[in-house]
């Protein structure tokens, strides 16, 4: 059984891959094509079908993933955000859960309402993926994405505590709003003492250690064992793995001296690339399986609750993003964004993998060994609903631009990081001319004044320069690697001290890590 399962999920993997490969060669994204090529393929009757293990597949595929994802987010960045993020992170997925799922006991009358809470639950949390996707292709502002990335990586472990609160109940029949404030609170400190615990180790590491493979191998496996030891504890796992994923991040893009940036950037997003294709096409092939295994009846009422569901997630976002901008404008504090922004976040709630994972999570039998009702009309409705939710997220580009909600051009500000770090190099190379004056070895004048033309052309053209012409001298390299750490320290500072924002600063840190990487690598 082990092995049909690995050599199934292999199956999946690689079919998944190859399709994203052909996809990607001609410019197409790769979440709807490849739902539609699950489902093509869960109806055939040969080729990889879904898991029967969903724990299995959170562990493996969800776990990585969402680690992933929040390693490749900045805390910075959603500090700067925390409001509006924590706004909809937990009072969205709270309203969220209690509308859907009044709504859908209404509709279905015959639902327990712990389990109409529960697929509420279930699609209450925006997806880390089709968010970040649609974002992008949108061209939307930095810091409408960061609001974005930031709500989809939070309202995971939000949503998914939740559901553990529902599911509880649907099992056990009822749970009173203590048992219920305990599992909620149990969830959330168990989640913040083993994510914050782990995200410590791994920040100790990566300052501490050399060893750029090795801090990559325990990366490698810090989710699983984040998600194991959470389940265990009863804490919300994707939680906890979001909080040690953050603090790692955060860490490496701290230090200048971590040369494992580029290496850890490139390996987990390709481990990004192959989970993002596997989760998108698992979802196709569980959709045909979902809707075979119910009754007429139950077919003719998830005609009704789809269009009902998709309608009451899409108005409550609506409400809830536009009701929280008039808030501010109430108080009369300077709105976060204006009311055309609100309109784009407000449409930007795709679902994805992760509450179609989350939906089969939902135990099998009640705590008398029946077998939970509608649990499959649950997740038929759930896996259908994400399906029309992802379609519905390409429509976010083209309102974007309707409403003239873009980024604006960016030569401004590269301009501007890139003549603070050509003075900063300056300033890095007068250092080591004075150290050297006063040690009597002086430099040598041809020295400095090839580093001194390479920084001032860079400063006066404000674009980036090379690395100094080949044969140069050890001396030489040396000085040129300690400008380009200077040029490190100068971005942190313009972090920290100007704010800066954190993606612009990582994408020039990279820059400077291949240049002190070649400039190194060549003596």
């Amino acid at each position: 059984m082990e092995l049909e399962f690995a050599a199934n999920l292999v199956w999946v993997a690689v079919v998944a891959v190859l399709l994203s490969l052909l996809l990607r060669s001609r410019g197409i994204s790769t979440a709807i094509p490849l739902l539609i090529a699950g489902a093509g393929l869960g109806l055939l009757p040969v080729g990889p079908n879904a898991p029967a293990e969903p724990e299995a597949i959170q562990a493996l595929i969800l776990a990585p993933l969402v680690f992933g994802e929040a390693l490749s987010s900045s805390y910075i960045d959603l500090k700067r955000v925390r409001r509006p993020v924590l706004g909809l992170a937990i009072g969205l997925v709270a309203v969220t859960t209690l509308v859907v799922g009044g709504v859908v006991a209404s509709v279905a009358g015959a639902m327990p309402l712990a389990m109409a809470f529960a697929l509420g639950a279930v699609l209450a949390p925006t997806d880390a993926v089709a968010v970040a996707a649609a974002a992008r292709r949108a061209n939307l502002p930095q810091r409408l994405v960061s609001i974005l990335e930031g709500e989809s990586l939070v309202n995971d472990g939000t949503g998914l505590t939740a559901l553990r609160v529902a599911t509880v109940a649907a099992v056990a029949g009822s749970v009173t709003v203590g048992q219920a404030g305990l599992i909620l609170l149990q969830s959330v400190v168990v989640a913040i003492i083993v994510g914050g615990l782990a995200g410590l180790i791994l920040v100790t590491v990566i300052r501490r250690s050399t060893d750029v493979v090795g801090i990559g191998g325990l990366l490698l496996i810090a989710p699983f064992g984040l998600y194991i030891v959470t389940e265990r504890l009863g804490g919300s796992s994707i939680l906890a793995i979001v909080i040690a994923a953050l603090m790692a991040s955060h860490a490496s893009a701290s230090d200048p001296s971590y040369r494992g940036r580029l290496h850890t950037a490139a390996v987990w997003r390709q481990i990004t690339f192959i989970l993002q294709s596997i989760a998108f096409l698992l979802l196709g092939l569980e959709l045909p399986d979902a809707i075979v295994k119910l009754s007429e009846s139950d077919r003719a009422l998830l005609l009704v609750l789809v269009p009902t569901v998709v309608i009451t997630l899409i108005v409550t976002r609506l409400t809830f993003v536009v009701g929280a901008f008039g808030l501010d404008r109430l108080r009369r504090t300077p709105a976060t964004h204006s009311l055309r922004s609100a309109l784009v976040v407000g449409w930007a709630g795709a679902r994805g993998p992760v509450s179609a994972l989350a939906a089969f999570s939902i135990p099998l039998l009640t705590a008398t060994g029946e077998a939970l009702p509608y649990r499959d009309l649950v997740i038929a409705v759930s896996l259908t609903s994400i399906a029309v939710m992802l379609a519905l997220s390409l429509t976010l580009a083209p309102l974007a631009t309707r409403l003239k909600v873009e980024q604006p051009p960016s030569a401004e500000l590269s301009a501007r990081i890139d003549a603070a770090l050509a003075r900063a190099a300056l300033g890095a190379l007068e250092d080591a001319q004075d150290d050297a004056d006063r040690a009597g070895h002086p430099l040598a004048p041809e020295v400095v004044r090839s580093l001194r033309r390479s920084a001032e052309h860079r400063l006066d053209s404000i674009r980036e320069g090379q690395a100094p012409e080949d044969g140069l001298r050890a001396k030489v390299r040396g000085l040129a690697v300690a400008m380009a750490q200077a040029e490190q320290q100068e971005l942190l500072r313009l972090r920290t001290e100007e704010g800066l924002p954190d993606t612009a600063v990582r994408a020039k840190m990279v820059e400077l890590d291949r240049r002190i990487s070649t400039l190194r690598s060549s003596s």
